[in-house]
């Protein structure tokens, strides 16, 4: 299972597939339009959730967890990651890939391991980077720094990760994995399996405030939180409602084609909101909520209206570093990667 690499496809992926994937994930608004968080800063110090705090000690955890290689008499300076920037040879780069890269970069050597970010400038670049990295068995991780702006889906990429590389657990066979609660790479459920990690942040932030997790049941004779998730990506929207549900919350993803008037009624009636969408205009920015709804921005540019503070208990806004959580779960993620690959070559 994990000693072959699936051959490059040379077909595109149908017509159909192309266009869900540019409508639910890689859409971007109009330049005309740019969201103003400014308004930010006036958050009230009670309601603004503490992203870098929880950051700190998720890479506490994931420290903890490298310190399990270092016991297996493995250097970790040895344990080597290969992130892939995809882009078009005349664009920028993205400025959140760009920052998110920099700092995941400078996080990943402070903890003493080899971080080393690439540029794609095709498809074809970009598969041929990937595929020779799973190859490699000096590479113990792969990070791919979507959106890409080509023409063939996320899916398609990570079609060619294996799994026990796959530091963003966002492979089938890892995504999977957590679907179904399994919790383990092997059988004897001795190594722990990586999950989506920009899910798990969001789950790790909600889980800090003990009035949030306590909206969470105990057992089966409690009822759970309402949860409501604008976005439907493989990345964030669909493995955080699995993990929700799993933990007793009642959780409904919106997507492009859910109903404006639908979209409404289920943010008003949601104890937990989270938001990742291109906004394009004003009229898009999620302005009302249930009072007192945790509401955590997932997006680049800001997908909250200034009378949200009116209305949530807890607030998380784009601009709130919710990415150093996500870095530290990638980092914990590939100390789990490289565990079982020690596992594996033995």
């Amino acid at each position: 299972m994990y000693g072959r690499v699936p051959p490059p496809l040379s077909h595109q992926p149908p017509e159909s597939d192309l266009s869900l994937n540019r409508l639910l994930i890689t859409s971007s608004p109009p330049i005309g339009f740019v969201s103003d968080t400014s308004w930010t800063k006036s958050i009230p110090p009670e309601k603004r959730m503490n992203c870098i705090a929880v950051a700190q000690q998720a890479f506490g955890q994931a420290e903890q967890k490298l310190r399990e290689i270092d016991r297996r008499g493995t250097d970790r300076e040895r344990v080597r990651v290969a992130a892939f920037m995809p882009r078009l040879p005349d664009a920028e780069l993205d400025r959140g890939c760009r920052r998110y890269a920099s700092f995941m970069s400078k996080k990943f050597r402070e903890h003493g391991l080899d971080f080393r970010v690439e540029e794609a400038l095709s498809a074809d670049a970009l598969e041929l980077l990937i595929m020779g990295a799973q190859v490699n068995d000096k590479i113990h991780g792969t990070f791919v720094f979507f959106p890409t702006p080509f023409d063939r889906t996320e899916d398609y990429f990570l079609r060619r990760v294996r799994p026990e590389k796959d530091i963003e657990g966002l492979t089938i066979e890892n995504t999977g994995r957590m679907s179904l609660n399994i919790k383990s790479f092997d059988e004897e459920q001795k190594y722990e399996g990586v999950v989506p990690c920009t899910a798990r942040a969001i789950l790790t932030l909600l889980h800090h405030y003990a009035p949030v997790k306590a909206m969470f049941p105990k057992g089966l004779e409690q009822q759970g939180p309402v949860a409501v998730i604008v976005n439907s990506s493989a990345r964030i929207g669909v493995p955080l409602q699995s993990m929700l549900m799993r933990i007793g919350a009642t959780t409904t993803i919106c997507h492009v084609q859910t109903r404006n008037e639908d979209k409404e009624r289920y943010l008003e009636s949601a104890d937990i909101v989270v938001t990742a969408f291109p906004a394009r205009s004003e009229e898009d920015l999620v302005r009302r909520v249930k009072k007192g709804a945790v509401v955590i921005d997932c997006s680049t540019d800001g997908n909250l209206h200034p009378d949200i503070i009116n209305y949530a208990g807890y607030i998380s806004p784009c601009d709130n570093h919710l990415g150093q959580i996500t870095t530290a779960l990638a980092l914990y993620n590939t100390a789990l990667c490289a565990l079982w690959q020690h596992r594996i070559r033995q």
